[in-house]
């Protein structure tokens, strides 16, 4: 008798306990999500969804609640085989668009109706280009391939090069955004870059000093916030390779003052291409390793830049 009341007890609290999983729902937030897989690519829409793509070429949305919905990718004639994987997406309201070393071309999904892969062939010099990274723009898309190379694509593929060194996201203008590249000196030093430029070679901004012995080691340009009218750069400090420093600065796109500033963790996950976006809101999303699974799943997290308000309008 006091085994079945055990037993009966023991179903009870499991019930009870499936029944609170079921019901409890984990927003998108710092706390993180984690997801099966090994993650190769995050994105965000403009109507607020992030976007997540697994190195088995699983596409899996997830709303502000955390929610996850798989969206299946064909396997169709663009993908020569299932061991090549894609390196980077970006996403509107309607359509993911892929792109990987070994596809000269920028693969698009209608997220609605996925039933094929559409491909835009793509070459430059009539030569087959190998792209690495992708992002979206209102004229088309900007692509960084193989050889570091920066291309501007619009929407009949027609690509153009741009400077050495330009970031993969232009800015509101779709202008270039250039980043000063490291020095290496005659002594074996590495001076790291700082500045940044706009398209006409005038310098946009500068990363602010790290805190000794640290010292900036990368910067990146996110994105432009469109809301609140701001430069969004992701800038890596260090003094050695464990003590790696992540801070995003949101910068005013006027007086290139320094509105707000977060630090996040860095990521030691591999396999990708960019771990940290911006999203429409001007929020940051980033992908970091599961340090408990780290072959079996990943968390994904977003971070909100507190404390801006949009620009008065009136």
């Amino acid at each position: 008798m006091r085994k079945l009341f055990i037993a009966a007890l023991f179903g009870i609290m499991l019930s009870s306990g499936e029944i609170m999983a079921e019901n409890v729902k984990q927003p998108l937030n710092e706390n993180g999500l984690y997801i099966k897989g090994v993650c190769k690519a995050i994105a965000s829409s403009p109507d607020g969804y992030v976007y997540v793509l697994t190195r088995d070429k699983r596409l899996i949305r997830i709303d502000y609640d955390g929610d996850q919905k798989e969206i299946a990718i064909p396997f169709n004639k663009e993908i020569k085989s299932e061991d090549d994987y894609f390196c980077d997406m970006a996403v509107d309201t309607k359509t993911a668009y892929f792109c990987g070393y070994n596809y000269s071309s920028i693969l698009a999904l209608d997220i609605n109706n996925p039933k094929e892969l559409k491909a835009m062939n793509l070459s430059y010099e009539n030569k087959p280009i190998n792209p690495m990274i992708i992002s979206r723009n209102i004229d088309g898309w900007c692509l960084k391939d193989f050889d570091f190379r920066t291309f501007k694509v619009d929407k009949k593929g027609q690509m153009t090069l741009l400077p050495d060194s330009t970031e993969v996201v232009l800015d509101k203008k779709c202008q270039s955004v250039i980043v000063e590249q490291p020095v290496f000196t005659e002594e074996g030093k590495t001076i790291f870059p700082k500045k940044v430029f706009k398209e006409d070679k005038s310098v946009r901004w500068v990363a602010p000093e790290a805190e000794a012995p640290k010292q900036v080691t990368s910067l990146e340009y996110l994105g432009f916030d469109v809301d609140r009218s701001l430069d969004v750069y992701l800038v890596k400090a260090a003094s050695g390779e464990l003590d790696t420093e992540v801070t995003i600065y949101a910068v005013n796109n006027t007086n290139n003052s320094i509105v707000a500033k977060k630090v996040i963790p860095n990521s030691s996950l591999n396999f990708i291409m960019r771990y940290c976006k911006l999203t429409t809101d001007g929020s940051i999303i980033a992908v970091y390793a599961d340090p408990q699974n780290p072959d079996e799943q990943f968390i994904l997290k977003k971070f909100e830049m507190k404390g801006i308000e949009p620009p008065n309008k009136g």
